[in-house]
């Protein structure tokens, strides 16, 4: 087991628990950035930036491409995240 998989945070909620887990990745591809670079969902759920060679090694423009694709990455996991929970829950009368 990493080490990093040993410091996994549950939150209790009502005697269940909950893990939050964040996965930021940052490599390397084949490709040009084009012009509007703007944050994309993939397929897959995850959200994406493509930074040019040089923004890539600018610790600032790396550190906003990080926070402006998980900004949206915490929204939608948040959004989902309370939508099963409200439908877990009984209505209240």
């Amino acid at each position: 087991m990493k080490k990093q998989d040993a410091v996994v945070q549950l939150v209790r909620v009502g005697g269940r628990a909950y893990r939050v887990r964040t996965q930021v990745v940052v490599e390397e591809v084949e490709g040009d950035v084009g012009e509007d670079a703007e944050v994309r969902r993939g397929a897959d759920g995850s959200f994406e930036l493509m930074l040019s060679a040089d923004d890539a090694t600018s610790i600032d423009k790396s550190e906003q491409a990080i926070l402006a694709t998980c900004w949206p990455a915490m929204r939608n996991a948040l959004a989902d995240h309370l939508q099963a929970v409200s439908k877990k829950r009984p209505k209240k009368r």
